[in-house]
């Protein structure tokens, strides 16, 4: 993609180019434009939920974690070249998309709430640099073999299983071929049997409290590479995370590649 799409206002993303009739432009914003695509009123209300939580949703999830969901994210950028296109699936206030951006990515967003958003444009604001966000649920995203990198962070575990599992096959087909597919996230319970109840007990509190403002639906934590083959991914490698560095394992960041 060439780096002025991103950097120039006389310009619109790639997407709303080829897709006119699809998106709205809503708040151009210095170098870059967000856009709002035409999406189901299911998700307006969604996306609804996700604006009330912007304001703490990462603040909250640094406490919770001990700071661990922010280092599954910083992890991978050494899977990140400057240059590599990346794509973050269902960003949300985008402290992982900042990042890449830093190190020199050209970040794509998308999310369905214009909150979360504007969250990601704030911090980018602070740091002047460019990203391209988009309002619109991922089945609208159709810029397949695209990506050098799709980042499927805290995303996947928003569906129930057969609803992630094509919600995985679908966002894989934007990774060229080759390219990588992260997924930072809960890990399913490792290790004696007290790691394993405190694991699950300290995840489901969570998940319980998404489940009771409308965020996320009920379901087990996934196991992720064994959903790859199936979307067309190869499994690479797994990093654990610790709760307090310690503790039970409770997060996880997986690298797969596109077959």
């Amino acid at each position: 993609m060439n780096q002025n799409a991103f950097r120039s206002p006389g310009k619109l993303c790639c997407d709303v180019a080829k897709h006119p009739q699809r998106y709205q432009t809503i708040q151009p914003t210095g170098n870059r434009r967000v856009t709002s695509s035409k999406i189901s009123e299911k998700d307006k209300a969604l996306g609804r939920n996700y604006d009330r939580a912007a304001w703490f949703y990462e603040k909250s999830a640094k406490i919770y974690s001990t700071n661990q969901i922010r280092k599954t994210k910083q992890y991978q950028m050494q899977h990140i070249e400057p240059g590599d296109t990346v794509l973050y699936l269902g960003a949300g206030a985008g402290e992982d998309a900042v990042m890449a951006a830093r190190h020199g990515a050209k970040v794509t967003c998308i999310d369905i709430s214009q909150g979360m958003l504007e969250q990601v444009q704030k911090k980018l604001d602070e740091e002047n640099l460019s990203a391209e966000l988009v309002c619109v649920n991922a089945y609208d995203h159709d810029r397949i073999g695209h990506y050098d990198v799709v980042a499927a962070n805290y995303f996947l575990n928003v569906f129930r299983r057969d609803d992630m599992a094509k919600m995985m096959a679908h966002t894989a087909t934007f990774v060229r071929d080759g390219g990588k597919y992260l997924i930072a996230d809960v890990s399913t319970a490792q290790g004696n049997p007290l790691a394993k109840a405190f694991n699950i007990f300290y995840l489901k509190l969570a998940m319980g409290s998404f489940w009771l403002m409308g965020l996320v639906p009920w379901h087990e934590n996934y196991d992720y590479p064994a959903f790859f083959s199936d979307a067309g991914l190869n499994w690479e490698h797994t990093e654990y995370f610790r709760f307090a560095k310690k503790g039970p394992i409770l997060f996880q960041s997986i690298v797969a590649r596109r077959c």
